[in-house]
């Protein structure tokens, strides 16, 4: 997770391993949440939220995964956001070069 400012410079960046992870979805849900989690903490501006799962990024905007195995995790985003606004934004995977 990275929070940059309006300018793109780089505010922090963390990483946090996940001990038990069924698939990749799960991972990119996780690393939403927690980067949300953070963002709330160490930020009071609007927040894009970049990722390059639209499946993930779909947890900010419906509830097609709220009945689903990550469920609890979309509780928790669902949330963060009544705290802060947080708008998905869906890039590239070339464009992450962070994450890899």
């Amino acid at each position: 997770m990275v929070l940059r400012n309006g300018d793109e410079t780089t505010i922090f960046a963390a990483y946090r391993y996940i001990f038990h992870c069924n698939d990749a979805l799960e991972a990119e849900i996780h690393a939403i949440m927690q980067g949300m989690a953070l963002a709330i903490q160490h930020s009071d501006m609007p927040v894009i939220v970049q990722s390059d799962s639209s499946n993930a990024l779909a947890t900010l905007t419906d509830a097609t995964l709220s009945r689903s195995a990550y469920g609890h995790l979309d509780t928790e985003i669902k949330a963060h956001m009544v705290a802060r606004e947080f708008v998905p934004c869906k890039i590239g995977r070339e464009h992450n070069r962070v994450a890899h």
